[in-house]
């Protein structure tokens, strides 16, 4: 697991890029929380309505590019937030491509008091004490950073 932090002098031209450009538009999203003035809970699982009209069927998550724009009218049209914590989770598919044994892989964001940090995680489909899973999806994501130009420093 990484714990990162945006310099507080990149936060006001990162989120304006989060919410404006495609930088994260390859994950998926599990939630969002965002107080701003009051508290938004978005639930990230698609649901289709099944047979049975009463019942809905998971049917995974939605994408970062699709929420987005929800999320920056939110933002445009009311005070500046107080709170946005995000669960990122990269693919399924390309989860298997990082690394054999990933069930899922985490990406949380937390913006709050003009700090942005990250941490990662990961979901095992097996269970195993080596770590090559967090390994490789910490290092997925420090070069995905680099190549986003998302300036972080390791949190202490």
């Amino acid at each position: 697991m990484i714990a990162v932090q945006m310099d507080p002098a990149g936060v006001k031209d990162f989120m304006n890029r989060l919410l404006r450009e495609d930088i994260l538009d390859s994950f998926e999203v599990r939630g969002v929380e965002m107080t701003i003035g009051t508290r938004i809970s978005i639930d990230g699982n698609l649901v289709t309505q099944s047979e049975d009209e009463n019942q809905e069927k998971p049917q995974g998550y939605t994408t970062w590019e699709a929420l987005r724009p929800l999320l920056f009218a939110i933002i445009k049209t009311g005070a500046k937030p107080k709170q946005i914590k995000i669960i990122f989770s990269y693919k399924a598919d390309g989860a298997k491509e990082i690394h054999p044994n990933a069930a899922a892989l985490f990406l949380n964001m937390v913006y709050e008091n003009d700090i942005v940090n990250f941490t990662t995680a990961t979901a095992q489909k097996e269970f195993s004490l080596e770590k090559s899973l967090d390994d490789s999806w910490d290092e997925w994501v420090r070069v995905l950073f680099n190549e986003k130009n998302i300036t972080v420093t390791d949190r202490e």
